[in-house]
Parts: structure tokens; sequence; C-alpha cells
């Protein structure tokens, strides 16, 4: 799937006030972590494949080519489109779940720091809505091309460790999470929960990042 070649449909209808409003829109998001590690739904391993280039400054956009796998030794479903929007039920307020795939690549100094600046893609999919899941049997794999934005990693790294350990490589991390979204006139509630999946490190790509 080369998602720089597609316009993802993402945006969510609201309900219709039944009164006029005053003020804006807010939104609230939930997120839960793997809870339950000692039974995972299965295993992935995500790859980079290639970057359209190999030196890059901070804030440069980048187009980079990434494989997901499944590694491990059952079947496992993934959503694989990129249209939000079109999962939402008719009925813009009532509640509805999907599922998403968070594709994150990571940028790295050495063996020293490492950071998910590097940008990504997500995709989405349910289960009741035809095409939108793709099972993986072990083995198998699917190729997405997207686009990300390098920058440089928050203040959980200090400018002198980047600086000594420059960015070296790229390297790409996939999850899975379970969605649940609700939508009022003025509101919205997403809660987010991680779905358990045994993760490996796949093939990183060298780079030169430069940083001003």
């Amino acid at each position: 799937m080369d998602l720089t070649k597609i316009e993802g449909r993402v945006d969510l209808r609201r309900p219709r006030a039944t009164s006029p409003m005053a003020g804006g829109y807010n939104g609230i998001q939930q997120t839960e972590s793997c809870f339950d590690s000692a039974h995972y739904a299965g295993a992935l391993r995500a790859s980079v494949v290639s970057l359209d280039r190999t030196h890059y400054q901070v804030g440069d956009a980048s187009k980079f080519e990434v494989t997901v796998e499944n590694t491990g030794a059952a079947s496992i479903r993934i959503p694989f489109s990129p249209h939000l929007a079109d999962l939402q039920p008719k009925d813009p307020g009532q509640k509805f779940s999907y599922s998403e795939l968070h594709m994150v690549l990571w940028i790295a100094g050495g063996e020293h720091w490492s950071a998910n600046t590097g940008g990504g893609i997500v995709l989405y999919g349910d289960n009741d809505h035809s095409g939108t899941m793709l099972s993986l049997h072990p083995g198998q794999w699917v190729r997405i091309v997207g686009q990300g934005k390098f920058a440089l990693p928050g203040h959980q790294l200090n400018a002198e460790l980047i600086r000594s350990h420059p960015p070296d490589r790229v390297y790409a991390e996939a999850s899975l999470y379970r969605e649940e979204t609700l939508i009022t006139p003025t509101q919205s509630a997403t809660v987010e929960r991680e779905v358990c999946v045994a993760h490996t490190r796949g093939q990183s790509v060298p780079i030169q990042l430069s940083i001003p």
C-alpha cells in the first residue's frame, strides 16, 4: 500500500446540536498500554526497507518503505485501510469500535539513545467492514510506503547527548490498538487499548541527520 498516493478519509462527522452553541469543540483521548503480556495475541516484526534519501536535516519530510511481518505461530489480523471515516456509523452520535495499526519511525544515535521522532502512519479497520482488515499467516508480510518528518527528541534527551552521538540510523516499530470513540456536538472521547503483541525489531537503515 502506497499511502503517499492516497488521501485518507479521517475526518469524522459530528451530531447536530439541538440548540445554538457557543465555544469550540474539545476532545479527549485515554491510552491504556498492554497489561497482559503473558497472553500475546501474536508476534510482529517491523523493518525499514528504504528511505528516499540518506541525508536529512531536522524538519525534513521523508518517504519511507516498511514491512510488517507475522513472526508468530498463528495468524494475526491487522487493520489495513487509510480511511477512518468509512468506519463511522451512519448515526454520528453512536459509539463505535475499530482497530488501529501504528507504524512509527525511530531515530537512534548508536546504542546511546533512540526516540520516536521520525514520523509514521496509522491504518484503520474493523471486522464488520469488508476489506479493512488483513489476515497475516505465519511468515507473511505486507509492504507500506508512507511519509514521515524528522524532528529532534524532546526533553527526555539533552542536546549534549544528541550532539556527542548524532543520529545514525532509522528503525520502525509496529503496534496494534483497539479503539472506542464517542462523539457529541461539542465533545469527543476515545479510549485506546494496546493489543498485546510480541514485537521484534527488523532491519534498520543508516542515515545522516543534520542538527541546526
